[in-house]
């Protein structure tokens, strides 16, 4: 690498000094020095000048009001209102009744493999939706009878069954408590019955555990 030799000459003592230093180093110094007395001009301009420190204050203050702005489209109110939605609409699950009656049959882990509960009713008394959902299926199952199976929030499925006649169609968006059909004995049944079951994620759940009446009213022995 090649080295320069720089001869500082002291006026005073008449002394000669010497200071070796390499380029890279010489390139660095006089950058640093270039840069401080670069900035301290421009400093002193935009001090001096009123013209550019008008110019600040102006994006400073378009800034500003840009600032506001967005504040007022992304309004904290309605996004705390959103996220109370979402939140209500997590919160759905299937717990409206669908009937009023008496729990005679619970789920059966024996070989008739009974997903759901019976409730026993008068017949034609109305079937009200569990909850809101969409109508996935309705039409007539051999042991099931006329059947209506709903699509609900939060991948919950239910199923009502034997009914004796079903007054919704497929892709129908039903409210909660809207009224689906009317209890019958259609399919393997012996008498007027709601015939429901709770599914979520191909799991089989208890009715029992989403509708408290159904518990106090419950006289199965399953």
């Amino acid at each position: 690498m090649k080295k320069y030799k720089i001869i500082i000459l002291n006026n005073s003592n008449q002394s000669n000094y010497t200071l070796l230093i390499n380029k890279l180093s010489a390139y660095i110094y006089f950058s640093i020095i270039i840069t401080i007395i670069g900035f301290s001009i421009f400093g002193l301009f935009r001090f001096l000048n009123p013209h550019v420190k008008q110019y600040d204050y102006n994006i400073m203050q378009n800034f500003k009001k840009e600032t506001n702005e967005i504040f007022e489209i992304v309004n904290l109110d309605s996004i705390i209102a959103n996220n109370q939605q979402i939140k209500s609409y997590l919160d759905l699950v299937p717990n409206q009744k669908p009937v009023d009656g008496i729990v005679t049959k619970g789920l059966s882990n024996h070989s008739s493999n009974h997903n759901g509960i019976d409730i026993a009713t008068s017949n034609n008394s109305p079937v009200l939706s569990a909850q809101e959902g969409m109508v996935v299926f309705s039409d007539f199952v051999n042991d099931y009878g006329n059947t209506v199976i709903i699509s609900h929030p939060n991948s919950y499925y239910t199923v009502y069954s034997h009914l004796e006649r079903s007054i919704v169609s497929q892709r129908d968006y039903l409210s909660a408590n809207q009224i689906l059909g009317y209890v019958g004995q259609t399919g393997n049944s012996n008498g007027p019955h709601l015939h429901f079951e709770i599914w979520k994620n191909n799991h089989i759940l208890d009715p029992r555990d989403f509708i408290e009446e159904y518990k106090l009213k419950d006289v199965s022995v399953e």
